[in-house]
């Protein structure tokens, strides 16, 4: 494992399914490309070229890399199925971001990142982690086959792509998001024929650049780690909530209390990945302990978490009722309570 701000890179051979459990992660890519920051230079065509040599130096690792991509969700006889699934919104948040890594030598691997996945050509994978909306990367690696020759041919033919870009630092002084998509979409359809795609691509093209690395990855799933199917309305950010129910130390039989639970995010994501303790909830707002009673019922949990409406400046148990209270504390500037 290894980590910058905002990333972490890691390698695992573990499948897609369990990546999709990871809950501390934004997104996950695989990753393409890990390198050092472009050293700035005023003359914006020259930096232009050098993003652009991060597609064409190797194309055979591309394609590599697409290769490890689609046997990772059988793309073969599954387009629909599997575009579906690796389509991202329309419009994403630009921290949102996760990645995985794989080297090809003999034994074709995979590595993730996840906020997202990424490839990287060592054996690492990146996970961003979240801070407010800082976004995960997680990197797993896994022993596949290595393409055909006729695989490569498909890979050139068939895919439609967009181009995410996150530019900030020097770079981003000298650029714009706009300006390196622009060139390295260009680049990706000379150097493949891949045709480009705003609306509805086959396959996303994620290119983060700042001061501490340059890095490449395909978003491994369509909506992000973050995106909880057992949510059905988001309240506290879910890797946030997470973590904060981590740092309570959960114990088996313990009592926890959330008295200013809004939607219930944190009590849901506690009680899915500590299951043995018991929940409750209060809350002053009758609209928020519906939505959080539609969370709960959604996520199968009613049987875990116990919801009250009560302020918190009289609540109805006696002192030392919980082993852990977690809360995120509100500041009245959404509901404007003084």
């Amino acid at each position: 494992v290894d980590y910058v701000s905002g990333k972490v890179f890691f390698s695992t051979e573990a499948e897609p399914r369990e990546l999709r459990k990871l809950k501390s992660g934004e997104r996950l890519f695989l990753l393409v490309k890990k390198q050092p920051p472009l050293e700035a230079s005023r003359a914006r065509g020259k930096m232009l070229h050098e993003i652009k040599n991060l597609v064409i130096e190797e194309p055979k690792y591309w394609l590599d890399v697409i290769s490890v991509w689609r046997n990772l969700h059988r793309w073969e006889g599954k387009k629909d199925d599997v575009s579906q699934e690796n389509r991202l919104p329309l419009k994403r948040k630009s921290e949102e971001t996760n990645p995985a890594t794989k080297r090809l030598k003999t034994e074709q691997v995979r590595e993730a990142v996840s906020e997202e996945c990424q490839v990287e050509e060592g054996e690492r994978c990146v996970v961003p982690d979240r801070k407010s909306d800082q976004d995960c990367w997680t990197e797993s690696r896994t022993s596949l086959e290595g393409p055909s020759k006729s695989s490569i041919a498909q890979e050139k033919l068939s895919f439609s792509f967009r181009v995410s870009c996150r530019c900030s630092g020097t770079t981003g002084k000298i650029l714009t998001s706009q300006d390196i998509g622009r060139a390295v979409g260009i680049a990706l359809m000379k150097q493949f024929g891949w045709q480009a795609d705003l609306r509805d691509p086959d396959l996303e093209i994620f290119v983060h650049l700042n001061d501490m690395h340059s890095v490449v990855g395909i978003p491994l799933f369509r909506l992000p780690l973050a995106n909880r199917e057992y949510i059905k309305t988001a309240g506290l950010r879910s890797t946030i909530a997470w973590a904060m129910a981590s740092l309570a130390e959960i114990r088996a039989g313990a009592f926890v209390l959330d008295p200013m639970c809004g939607l219930g995010t944190i009590l849901l994501e506690a009680a899915k990945e500590w299951p043995e303790a018991f929940y409750w909830g209060a809350d002053i707002s009758d609209s928020q302990l519906e939505g959080a009673d539609v969370n709960i019922r959604t996520a199968g949990l009613m049987d875990k978490i116990e919801l009250l409406k009560a302020s918190v400046r009289a609540l109805p148990w006696p002192p030392e009722s919980f082993d852990a209270v977690i809360s995120d504390i509100p500041f009245g500037k959404k509901f404007k309570i003084t």
